[in-house]
């Protein structure tokens, strides 16, 4: 909710102003009441009542991110000759080390699809509550695990979360949430995402390869626990499954204030909206113009997000600012960018839909590359053998403005144009390619940035990813549409000229 909101509620409980006893006094009606409460509670606590799931929910945002940036400070540890560090007893090789930040992404590829199918299967709920499981186990093997092939099962199982959850979490987000608090609501897991990678950089430097995984496994647990208390079903699973009673018990807990009438109507909208999607063949959907256009444009923006550097960045953040040769210590300036890359995911939460999608996809573009080109210069100089000691707080400034830059675009709108631009009947397997296309590129970004470093140079990989981000760029100014303010079908409109 924000402040127009807010007006539009205060308008009618202000109709129910009367004199009682020669005295004005406020007679609300239920649905007001709670609705008036619900913006109160909403501004003061930044989570909705009717959405008390909320909190819960993001705890698996939270994980996610933990585990991706869970490389960074764990492989100094893994690097160390001190076995008391170092629970495998000797340092790992270039290679265990270059599979230990990649093998989450192959994790996630394999859980995209299987999961998706699931949630259809057996419900959203159960689905999600399953994916606390492979977190969970992943951090518990990690705890106690001295052989490297342990810590490569634990990578499979952190990414085989992270993966189904890219494609059932959004899903049973648009499913229980409202029009008026469903950016809300994305948005927030996007916040929770960051928090949890910048829990990583602060709290894995200073804590042992055991108690560092007990405490990551403690956001799992917590997930489980109250996801099942609290979280309900999605209404439209129970419509799916023609279980329309069920549907009213969930919306009525969903949204208290409605009452018996409004909730008829909103089920049976669902019922509508699933079987409208039905009527149209898939294969003749993706035949046409605007649903091969906007397959296109999702794909190739989640491709070329990950091929921009920020896997790379997010897991070998620490040993990147060893390499470098800063004059502060490298977990210090990982914790500086793990907050700046925080901060800033609140950035596009005021910016989306006042300047639109395309202007902050460019921006952030633009900003992505100057910071890049700068950290690729620094880069030039130090592998000529000139002397940076005194420009070597330069990768950190570089890292801190494209982590920045990154958060107010090219992270979280590609998701976010993906959900506007595909047709209903499509979206969910057009997603998943997309999905599946970008974990990929993770995969071979992560998995191969040593390799690429070693043949080209640290300035020549950095470079790479500039390349990406200027293709990026032009892609964006060319063939995205801005769907800022736009209904569905004048987006198809749009991609059918």
């Amino acid at each position: 909710m924000n402040y127009n909101s807010a007006l539009k509620l205060l308008m009618p409980l202000l109709e129910h102003l009367k004199i009682v006893d020669g005295k004005f006094k406020l007679v609300f009606n239920s649905k007001y009441s709670f609705l008036f409460l619900e913006y109160c509670f909403t501004l003061i606590c930044g989570f909705s009542l009717s959405n008390k799931f909320l909190l819960e929910r993001n705890f698996l945002a939270l994980t996610g991110d933990s585990s991706t940036s869970w490389s960074s400070p764990m492989i100094p540890k893994l690097l160390s000759n001190d076995s008391t560090i170092n629970p495998l007893g000797r340092p790992i090789t270039s290679l265990e080390k270059s599979w230990i930040g990649s093998l989450n992404n192959i994790g996630a590829m394999v859980g995209l699809y299987p999961f998706g199918l699931m949630s259809d299967c057996i419900g959203r709920r159960a689905t999600l509550l399953i994916l606390a499981i492979p977190h969970f186990t992943a951090f518990m093997i990690f705890s106690v695990s001295t052989n490297i092939y342990l810590f490569y099962l634990g990578r499979f199982f952190n990414g085989l979360s992270v993966g189904a959850g890219y494609v059932v979490m959004p899903m049973y987000i648009a499913e229980i949430s409202t029009d008026s608090n469903r950016g809300f609501l994305l948005v927030s897991y996007t916040v929770f995402s960051s928090f949890g990678g910048l829990l990583s950089f602060l709290a894995g430097p200073y804590m042992s390869v055991f108690w560092f995984n007990i405490f990551l496994a403690t956001f799992p647990a917590i997930y489980f626990i109250t996801f099942y208390i609290i979280a309900p079903e999605s209404p439209y699973y129970y419509v799916q499954k023609n279980k329309f009673n069920l549907a009213k018990e969930i919306i009525h807990k969903l949204r208290p204030y409605l009452v018996q009438e409004e909730i008829a109507n909103e089920v049976a909208s669902v019922k509508n909206y699933l079987n409208s999607t039905k009527k149209y063949d898939v294969i003749k959907t993706l035949k046409s113009k605007p649903a091969l256009k906007g397959s296109l444009i999702a794909i190739v923006l989640c491709t070329l997000q990950q091929l921009s550097g920020e896997a790379a960045f997010l897991a070998y953040n620490e040993p990147i600012f060893a390499d470098a040769g800063i004059s502060i210590q490298p977990h210090i300036a990982s914790m500086i960018v793990g907050s700046v890359f925080f901060i800033s995911s609140f950035v596009s939460i005021f910016l989306v839909d006042k300047k639109g999608r395309k202007f902050l996809l460019t921006c952030s573009n633009i900003g992505l590359i100057i910071s890049e080109v700068i950290l690729g210069t620094y880069y030039i100089f130090q592998e000529d053998g000139s002397n940076v000691v005194g420009y070597s707080l330069i990768p950190v400034f570089s890292l801190i403005i494209y982590m920045f830059m990154y958060n107010v675009g090219v992270g979280p709108l590609p998701l976010t144009i993906v959900s506007e631009i595909l047709p209903m009947n499509i979206k969910f397997l057009v997603a998943t390619t997309a999905g599946f296309c970008s974990w990929l590129a993770s995969f071979l970004v992560t998995k191969f940035f040593d390799d690429v470093n070693d043949d080209l140079g640290k300035s020549g990989t950095i470079f790479i990813f500039t390349g990406f981000c200027l293709m990026l760029l032009l892609f964006t100014r060319c063939c995205v549409p801005e769907t800022k303010g736009k209904s569905l079908h004048s987006i198809q409109t749009i991609l059918g000229k």
